[in-house]
């Protein structure tokens, strides 16, 4: 999306969705970390301790890469978790 003198417009629905999707991914994987029942089982234990720290990982890595492209269209982030487009 262009506009006079090769500045893109960032259109505010796009760049609410991905301060959206990077707010819902950070707070997904603070809660999955907080959520791990107790199997009885060491080794169950620990399959899922790890399963569960990857998909967190992910989640987190989701969310930086969504950061990345709102700041990559020229918008960041308020306090408040609503985007600001800078032109």
């Amino acid at each position: 999306m262009g506009s006079a003198g090769g500045a893109r417009q960032v259109p505010p629905r796009a760049a609410r969705a991905l301060a959206d999707g990077r707010s819902l991914t950070r707070d997904l994987a603070a809660d999955l970390l907080t959520h791990l029942p107790e199997l009885g089982s060491a080794k169950a234990q620990r399959h899922l301790d790890t399963w569960v720290e990857q998909a967190a990982e992910t989640l987190l890595a989701l969310s930086e890469v969504l950061e990345e492209r709102l700041l990559d269209l020229g918008s960041t982030v308020d306090t408040g978790g609503r985007p600001v487009v800078h032109r």
